[in-house]
């Protein structure tokens, strides 16, 4: 049991240290986005949900106080969209990784299409039209790239990480 405990959080400090480092870089959005929706994936896929809810969590935060992101009411709304896409996975993972990716994905951008175009509203807020950009389309676009991407390095990763358990 013990064994387990420290696995799930090595690998999730491990992917939140990668997941902080690749923010640290300010590479444009669409870069980001794939890069930080690709780990949430690898976390919910080799790890287990909580790690990718987790790490989901963490980092609209980690860019809001590095000064990343610039729009601070945004980051509940972001830290809501990375839980959808990692529970969103983790609920359709029984039908295939594929399946379980685009649910997600697809969970992760109704979170946002809610907030643009609802909740914001609510609380009188209205975001610039550059993050309308953003915050729109772009967002299922990096979605189901991070996920293409976390399909491919689960399927590296894997075998190393069935070793480890023997």
């Amino acid at each position: 049991m013990m064994g387990g405990n420290i696995r799930f959080l090595t690998r999730t400090a491990l992917i939140l240290g990668i997941a902080l480092a690749v923010q640290a870089l300010r590479l444009p959005p669409q870069i980001t986005g794939v890069v930080i929706n690709a780990l949430l994936f690898t976390a919910a896929m080799l790890v287990h949900p909580l790690a990718a809810l987790s790490i989901g969590l963490i980092t609209p935060w980690i860019a809001v106080v590095t000064g990343i992101m610039g729009l601070v009411f945004m980051a509940p709304f972001i830290m809501a969209a990375n839980a959808a896409l990692a529970l969103g996975y983790w609920a359709f993972r029984r039908q295939g990784d594929f399946v379980g990716m685009a649910m997600g994905s697809i969970a992760k951008y109704g979170v946002f299409v809610l907030t643009v175009n609802v909740l914001l509203s609510w609380i009188g807020r209205q975001l610039p039209p550059a993050a309308l950009a953003v915050f729109g389309i772009m967002q299922l676009i990096t979605a189901v790239g991070g996920g293409l991407l976390a399909l491919v390095i689960a399927q590296t990763l894997k075998p190393v990480i069935s070793r480890t358990h023997e």
